[in-house]
This record gives structure tokens, sequence and C-alpha cells, in this order.
């Protein structure tokens, strides 16, 4: 097959450089748009909408306040640090410079995707494969959900840095000359992604499997394949030898991908985070590239690669592993979206050189006709980014509700009073209040969630109280887990007895906060609370809530008229309608009473649909609507579709 080399390579790789940053402007603007129109806003200005972006502000934070410079960071022995240390160094003690670079960090790191992408677009010398392979991978969905206005992680500059290294393993390993340049770049590479995401750089490591696998056998390439071998069993030994510093990093390396891939094991906590979770082919298409149908080309075009590489293929082949991950965690995908775009698009583009080669051969077409053809083959794969970027709207794990609940806190609390909230929410409120929280995203176990829901999902406000007392100093790690399992509820009541029998000391301040989101995942907080039972419950839905509008009961005949909200959630029956109004949940016996429950009250403007397991809960009792005992949790704020703040007593 004859092969088109088009000149011009400079002008299209600064063409795809000018496009791909004028879609980052209007998707940035049109996202920002949307954070003041929905109040994600702290102190009047916007804020990052993602959980572990919390993290990294605070510790850029604290690095700013205590001084700290940036070549500490060789010493800290944390992992990925590098973003915290690059804001505080540029930041300093500016909270609202801080502010805005957190905002803008997500497009303009996620600028690097074309660095995973255009280096080995270029080495095709295939002008519409540079034109389109970097736009396609900007515009996947996942990939605007992780570089979006608003998100800051590690996560926008992870593809980059890894897919760059794995090129320069390329260049080292099949270029004849000039090769070293190739060789400190990919050390400098796997230096900053130390700093920067360790997995990461274990990750970049292991590309050296690539070069030895190469079949290349000078006498330098000989010796350097047999050093890296000796190496690799040098390592194996000390770590089979018990040596420390090897066994921490594969310790801290096993723990990692034990946590990514969690899901396949069923874990409860790692079925808990969402960007773990399995995802199907079509759903890999889907966030990927926009379509599963781009999945067939992306098939094809690995074919073609291999088949016109050959050995060379096996640098960026070997990058479908990524996909093969992301079906099992989706943690993945931003590593596999650069391989997917290119694949895509040289599928279509060595599909249609053929067939466009075959008739130009008839038409005597001109080259660049040729190339102007090919491109436009190439661009119809924008379509589905193109449409889905159009319409997309930028996603926030926050809400308006969420910083009026941190603002409460911070107004009616002192700063010494430690937050009693679900793990999602432990990064925002302490950033937000400067206060402690019980736990966060970096902290969260099944004891730690267990310590935390349970209290929640029990019947006894006071027992709760004493509980969230207890371990708002104390440590989950006093509950003796050699119990869990069939006599774990009654190693549990034991406590329970004792911490009631215990003098009570001076603890600090104790506040909990129940925001909105929280009531949409008690399924998850019920079986957190049995974690260590015998038997784990499923994650079911064990509570909705919806406004009162429209809601009509008439006791006399058990006749009730419920807002069309409730139907389309799919409630057809119910096994009781309560009316809750000054009542307890003891008045009713819910083991002979059928459930989902429909509970009312003229005290609050929502109902609930709860279902057994939850409507004597101590969560359900702080709705609201059966009578609550504020000698035990003080209410400060609620409202349903905002959340809610207790002072506990």
């Amino acid at each position: 097959m004859t092969r088109y080399r088009f000149s011009g390579l400079t002008w299209a790789v600064v063409t795809v450089i000018l496009v791909s940053a004028t879609m980052s402007v209007l998707l940035g603007w049109q996202s920002l748009s949307a954070f003041f129109e929905r109040g994600i806003l702290w102190n009047g200005s916007p804020l990052i909408g993602n959980n572990d972006g919390y993290y990294y502000l605070e510790q850029a934070r604290r690095l700013a306040q205590s001084g700290t410079s940036f070549s500490a960071i060789v010493s800290d022995v944390r992992q990925s640090m590098l973003l915290p240390y690059t804001l505080a160094a540029i930041a300093g003690n500016n909270v609202e410079l801080l502010h805005c670079l957190s905002l803008y960090a997500g497009p303009v790191l996620g600028f690097s995707m074309l660095l995973a992408v255009l280096p080995w677009a270029v080495e095709t010398r295939s002008i519409p494969v540079i034109l389109v392979s970097g736009p396609l991978a900007m515009l996947a969905p996942y990939w605007l959900l992780r570089s979006q206005v608003g998100f800051l992680d590690t996560d926008t500059l992870v593809p980059g840095l890894c897919l760059y290294a794995l090129y320069c393993v390329f260049k080292f390993s099949t270029q004849a000359v000039k090769r070293w340049p190739w060789a400190l770049l990919y050390l400098g590479v796997l230096l900053v992604t130390w700093f920067w995401w360790r997995p990461g750089a274990f990750l970049i490591a292991g590309y050296l499997v690539c070069y030895v696998a190469y079949p290349r056998y000078s006498s330098f390439d000989r010796v350097a394949k047999v050093v890296l071998l000796g190496c690799g069993l040098c390592v194996l030994g000390l770590l089979l030898a018990g040596y420390d510093p090897v066994v921490k990093q594969a310790a801290y390396l096993v723990e990692h991908i034990n946590l990514a891939f969690g899901g396949v094991s069923k874990s409860l906590l790692s079925d808990a985070i969402i960007e773990l979770g399995a995802v199907g082919p079509w759903g890999i298409g889907t966030k990927s590239l926009g379509s599963p149908i781009l999945l067939f080309p992306a098939l094809v075009g690995t074919v073609g690669y291999c088949v016109r590489y050959k050995w060379k293929a096996l640098f960026l082949a070997s990058a479908w592993i990524f996909g093969g991950a992301s079906m099992l965690s989706q943690r993945f995908i931003p590593l596999f979206v650069p391989v997917a775009a290119f694949f895509t698009v040289y599928g279509v583009f060595f599909v249609g050189e053929w067939g466009i080669h075959t008739f130009a051969a008839r038409w005597k077409a001109h080259e660049r006709t040729v190339q102007g053809l090919l491109t436009v083959v190439c661009a119809s794969v924008l379509f589905w980014g193109v449409s889905n970027a159009a319409s997309y709207r930028p996603v926030s794990y926050f809400t308006r509700g969420d910083f009026i609940l941190a603002q409460k806190i911070s107004q009616d609390f002192p700063s010494d009073t430690v937050i009693w909230t679900w793990w999602d929410f432990g990064y925002f409120y302490r950033y937000l209040t400067g206060m402690k929280t019980f736990f966060d995203g970096g902290s969260q176990t099944d004891l730690s969630c267990f310590t935390a829901a349970y209290p929640l999902m029990q019947p006894d406000m006071r027992k709760a109280a004493l509980w969230m007392k207890h371990f708002a100093v104390a440590s989950p790690n006093e509950l003796d887990l050699r119990h869990k399992g069939t006599g774990w509820p009654e190693a549990v009541a034991r406590f329970n007895a004792r911490l009631a029998q215990t003098p009570r000391k001076a603890a600090p301040s104790v506040a909990l906060c129940l925001p909105a989101r929280v009531y949409t995942t008690v399924g998850y907080l019920y079986a957190f609370a049995h974690v260590f039972d015998e038997h784990i419950p499923p994650v079911v839905n064990q509570l909705d809530l919806f406004p009162k509008d429209g809601f009509q009961y008439d006791p006399a005949s058990n006749a009730v008229v419920v807002p069309e909200m409730i139907v389309n959630k799919g409630y057809d029956s119910f096994g009781r309608v309560i009316d809750a109004t000054g009542k307890t949940p003891d008045l009713f016996d819910f083991g002979t009473l059928p459930d989902p429950y429909l509970v009312h009250s003229a005290a609050t403007n929502f109902l609930a649909v709860a279902t057994r397991p939850v409507v004597r809960s101590v969560l359900f009792r702080l709705l609201g609507l059966f009578e609550g005992d504020t000698t035990t949790f003080e209410p400060f704020f609620f409202e349903y579709d905002t959340g809610g703040v207790w002072r506990v007593h």
C-alpha cells in the first residue's frame, strides 16, 4: 500500500494546539457560568467542586502558612505532593490567588493531554491523524469531566506524563542515533511523576519491559537489557529479604492496586467510590471516545498500526492494557483516552487511505486533494465529541447547600469543634471551616466508616451522642475487630455499655453535619453500619425525600394522593402511611408493618419514604418528622434539600 507523506507537519501541530486551546477556553467559560448559576461560591467567588481537590488546597495552605520551601518536597515522605507544593509556591498566603489557581488548574493541566497524543500522531507523518487525534482525546466525555474548570486533582497531568514517558522509551528503543536525549527525558518525566502521582512512576518504570522485549541486539542494547534484568532481580531479592525501603514501596503499590481494583472483589469500600467502579465495553467507548461505535475503528486502527509498524507497534499497542484495566476500574480511563483516540483516528485513516488511494489512482487526483479528503473522513469521528461538548454541563460534587452548611458551622461553632460527617465531605468542611473532621477521603476504612455510620443507623439518640462525643477524640481502633462476625453485635453492645458507665471528660464541641447528598446514600450507611456482621446487607435504596406539594391523606378511608415525583421514582404502593406529628418511632410496631413507609408530619414541608431498617434510626429522627430529642442533638439548621447541622451533647 502506498503511503502518503504530507508536508507541513509543524503547521498541523500548531493548528491542533490552537484549536484545542480555543475549545478549552470556550468550555471553561461555559463551566464558570454554571458555577455562578448553581451558587458553588465561597465569599462570592467560585470554588472547586471535587472532593480530593480540597485536600490539595488544605495542604497548599498549610505549606504556605508554615513557610515551607519548594525544595522541601524532596524530603517530604507524603505521596503525590508536587501539586500542593506548586500551588503554595505560586500563591503563597494569598487565598484569593490560591482559589483562582485551583479553579483553572483543570483545563490548564488538562491541556497536557496533547502531550500524550501528538508525539505518536507525528510519528505517523500523517496530517489527518495529527489534526484529529488530539481534539478527539480532548473532547472525550470522561476527560471533559476530569479537566473542567473547578476540578483540582493530579489526574489531569497523569496521561500526558505517562504516555509521553512511553514515547521516550519508544524513541530510545527504535532510534538509530541521538538516543541519549530520550533517556534523559524519560528519567526527567519519571522524576516529576514520582512527586506528582507516585503510582504513575511505578507504571513508567514498568515501560522498560517494552525496551527489553523490543528485538534490538546491538552490543550496547544487549548489555543494557542484561543490566535492567539484573536490577529487576536485585529488587526482587531485596523484597524477599525484607529490605525495609523496598518493602514499604511494594506495600504502598499493592495497597494502591487493591484499592483501585477493589470493586472487582466486591469490596464495600471500593464499591462506594464511583471512580473505582467497573464499566463494560459499551461504557468504555462512551466515556473515552464519546460513542461505543468508535471502538470498532480503534480496533481496526490497532491492527493496521501493528501491520504497518511491526515491532515498533509494541509500545503503543501495549497501552491497550489501560483499556482492559478501565473495564475493572474507571480510574484508568484517563490513561486509555489518548490510546483510544489515536487508534480510532488511525483506523479511519488506514481504511480511508486505502479506499481513497484506490479511487485516486483512477482519477489521478492531486495529493492535496487526497490529503483533504482524508482529513474530512478522519474528522467525522469528532461528531460525537463535539456533540457531547456542546451539551456538556460541569459536574460538581458539592452544591450551594453544602457551602451554606459550612458557613453555618463556621459562624455557630467554636474553632476546636470536630465535625462528624460522611467521609466524602471531610476535606471540604475541614478546608472551609478550619475545623477537624472525624475522617475524610484519605482515611476512610471499613472501621472508620462503621464508626461514623453506626450511631446514625441505630435507634438510640443518647447512645449515638455518647458514641460521637467519644470517638471525636478517640481512635476507632478501640473497637476490637477480633469479634467481627456472629459476635459483633454483642461486642458493640458491651462497648456501648462500658461507654455509658464511663464518666464523661471534657471534650471539644462536636457538630453533626449531614448534607442532603448523604440522604441519597443511606443504603451505604446502613451497609457500613453492619460491615462487620456475619452477613453484610446489600446496598439498596433505603430512603427518599420529596416535597410535600400535592400531598393529601384521608386517615378514615386510608386514601392518599402523593406528588407525581414519588410515582415517577417507582413507588406505586406503601405498607403504611404514617403521621409522625408529635410522635416517636416507639409508638409504632414496625415489626408487623410492611414497608416502605410514607411518613409525613405537620411540622415539615416534605415527605419521606423509608424502609423498616431506617425508619427508627437516629438519622431518620433528625429529619424532624418524628419528635426529636434536643437534649442530645440540638438542631442549628435544617432544610431537607440542603441538609442539617446539629450540636451533639
